[in-house]
């Protein structure tokens, strides 16, 4: 690739009989003579510095002698080819790069949640590469994927800067539905209809065997235990019972739901705030003497953006079973198993989302 470089030179060529032949030569050649001048002793012009190399050879073949003189050493921008192609890919690649996500990034609580948020976002959504940022999914249903994946999480923070992306699970709290019971012997009694999978118990003697249909009610383990043909022992039943069952529940939610995501963590100087409330959250702060604490803090704060969508029936096994599975496994014990879930039917109104699930 031929580059031009059209910074000035300023040529002098002494005066003889070959110098007219010389200046046709280079017109020949197509190099643009500007300011030529004739003086007394020689002939001045100027020409661009990619065609100082015709000059020079032609200065051989018509013998004459030429001083060259390199003008506008000094600019640092020179108004080169190679100045221009340097500015259009500083400029350029930039932006080029700018499109694309080069990095993925996954802050869990545990090693274990990582691992497995980091398989979801691989597997599912693709995002263990460079991809362009158009190529991208939504930050929806990035979040809804993951939630979807894994139950156990109540929301997922999505937090980008430039070309990369921090994913920031939160898992749900765990409840404790367990009810305090005084030390007095007790039967345990099915709470609900199902069918008994496996027991785990320390005290008591079984009633029913696994794979059995028990009925709300029924004595699953009993804290009498017969000892020969007509003596009992009253030792109390402990352990739980486990069972399959099915639970159906009625919902209904507004048409338009709020999201709020977290922005990126940032660290901020400035004055101290006095007022009660404060715009964004704060995270961590800086111990500063006691004689500038009092007018300055800095802190690491964290703002919130909240955003509206509308639901639609596309978002039925994407958001709303999932919104479902977290609120029905609030409300039952701590070890319990939501293994398959059937939507038995979905109305939309104008404001409202109302239907029938059975877990």
């Amino acid at each position: 690739m031929k580059l031009y470089d059209s910074r000035p030179v300023e040529i002098r060529v002494t005066r003889s009989a070959k110098v007219h032949d010389m200046i046709r030569r280079l017109q020949l050649n197509k190099v643009k003579i500007r300011e030529l001048q004739y003086l007394e002793d020689e002939v001045k012009f100027e020409i661009s510095r990619s065609d100082v190399k015709y000059v020079r050879a032609i200065r051989k073949k018509y013998g004459v002698k030429v001083k060259i003189r390199y003008l506008q050493q000094s600019r640092i921008f020179q108004k080169t080819g190679w100045t221009f192609i340097g500015i259009m890919l500083m400029i350029i690649i930039p932006i080029i790069f700018s499109q694309i996500l080069w990095k993925v990034d996954v802050e869990a609580e545990t090693p274990e949640l990582k691992v497995e948020v980091e398989k979801v976002i691989n597997e599912k959504l693709n995002l263990n590469h460079p991809i362009l940022k158009r190529n991208v999914v939504s930050d929806f249903e990035i979040r809804q994927t993951i939630m979807e994946e894994i139950r156990d999480l109540s929301w997922v923070h999505i937090i980008k800067k430039g070309s990369s992306m921090t994913v920031v699970p939160q898992l749900a709290p765990i409840t404790d539905n367990k009810t305090e019971q005084s030390d007095g012997l007790y039967h345990l009694v099915a709470s609900k209809s199902g069918v008994v999978t496996h027991f785990d118990i320390t005290k008591g003697e079984r009633r029913v065997l696994p794979n059995t249909t028990v009925y709300r009610g029924d004595i699953l383990v009993s804290g009498v235990i017969t000892v020969g043909e007509e003596e009992y022992i009253a030792v109390g039943a402990k352990g739980e019972v486990f069972a399959d069952y099915w639970l159906e529940t009625n919902f209904e939610i507004p048409r338009k739901v709020k999201f709020i995501s977290a922005t990126e963590r940032k660290w901020t100087i400035g004055l101290k705030n006095t007022d009660e409330k404060e715009t964004e959250q704060s995270f961590q702060k800086v111990n500063l003497p006691k004689w500038i604490s009092n007018y300055l803090e800095i802190k690491k704060t964290q703002n919130y953006i909240t955003t509206t969508q509308e639901l639609s029936e596309e978002q039925i096994e994407s958001f709303i079973l999932p919104l479902l599975h977290e609120k029905i496994l609030r409300s039952l014990p701590p070890k319990t198993i939501i293994k398959k879930e059937n939507i038995l039917h979905v109305t939309f109104d104008d404001d409202k989302v109302k239907g029938k699930v059975l877990f």
